[in-house]
Formats: C-alpha cells, sequence, structure tokens
C-alpha cells in the first residue's frame, strides 16, 4: 500500500522495513576543493556555480551515506552566498542530515574558504532534500536520524520549519491554480 512521504507529501512506494535511526555525526560528509584562476567570473571572484556543484556532490555523499544506497536531489530549498572566493582558497562543503522523513532527507551544507595558513571564511550555506532510491529509481525508506549535541537539535528544529514552510507554499500554490 503506497504510503505518503512526510517532508516532500508525495506517494511513495515502500515494501522493506524501518532501518534502524541514525545519529546525525554518522552521515556526515565533508569535500574540498581548491578554486582556480579558471572558476573565476568576470569579476575576479569564484563562480557561484561552483560552489552549487560543490553543495550537491557533497549532499549526494552524505544522502547515499546516510541512505546505505543511492539517492537523488529533489529539491534545493535555498543557497545563501555569504562572501566571495577567490583563486587560491580551499573551499570545503561540510554536511549532513538534519531530518528524514519516510524516504527523504533534509541535508545541511556549509561551505568555508581557507585563506592562508589558518583564516576560515564562511562563504556559503545551502538546504537540499534528496530521496532514497531503488535500483529501478522507486523510492525506499531511509532510516531516521536523531541529534546529540545542542547545534544538532537547532539544525533539527530549522528542518521542521522548512517542513512546514514547504507545506504551506504547496497549499498556496495549490489554491491559486
Amino acid at each position: 500500500m503506497p504510503s505518503v512521504d512526510a517532508a516532500m507529501g508525495t506517494p511513495t512506494r515502500v515494501v522493506e522495513s524501518d532501518p534502524q535511526p541514525k545519529t546525525m555525526n554518522s552521515s556526515r560528509c565533508e569535500l574540498s576543493r581548491v578554486v582556480w584562476r579558471a572558476d573565476q567570473n568576470m569579476f575576479g571572484s569564484g563562480r557561484g556555480t561552483l560552489l552549487l556543484e560543490l553543495v550537491d556532490d557533497v549532499a549526494w555523499a552524505t544522502a547515499a551515506r546516510h541512505a546505505n544506497g543511492h539517492a537523488v536531489t529533489v529539491t534545493v530549498e535555498h543557497m545563501i552566498f555569504k562572501n566571495p572566493t577567490w583563486a587560491g582558497d580551499v573551499v570545503t562543503a561540510f554536511a549532513q542530515v538534519e531530518g528524514t522523513g519516510r524516504t527523504s532527507m533534509d541535508i545541511g551544507v556549509y561551505v568555508t574558504a581557507q585563506r592562508g595558513a589558518s583564516e576560515r571564511v564562511p562563504v556559503a550555506e545551502a538546504h537540499l532534500v534528496f530521496v532514497a532510491v531503488d535500483s529501478e529509481g522507486n523510492p525506499r525508506t531511509v532510516p531516521g536520524v536523531y541529534p546529540e549535541t545542542e547545534a544538532e537539535y537547532a539544525a533539527a528544529r530549522a528542518v521542521e520549519i522548512r517542513r512546514e514552510h514547504r507545506k504551506t507554499l504547496r497549499g498556496a500554490l495549490e489554491q491559486a491554480r
């Protein structure tokens, strides 16, 4: 019998039993890369698309780790560019699953740039939703996730706010049609 994914409000076909919940820490992934001169835009700073690609890559790795298999991007909830990147920066994207639905995962991604030996500057933040899929592309159940630190509890609360916002927005858009 199909169920509805709480995070996305979409029908799912799930046959396996619920996997055991995991800590937020167990899903964490980190990817880094250098900003080269070829990555600059016409103003001399790093292209935003470089960060978007890095964010999607680390979010996918995080989702796949948490779901023990393939996952697909459903939405980039939002992307905030906080500071520019420059040629020579080492940008690092850190991601973790901050909330789950039955088949979906809300993932927070936080990007910093290292300039010189020790200066780390926050350059971007994004929140994405992924859905775990089986080999045929059908949604599949993911383990729940639970916080252990105050920062993780705050991230989990933010996920609930974003979910409520998605639900409200979806309702408003349906009424407008």
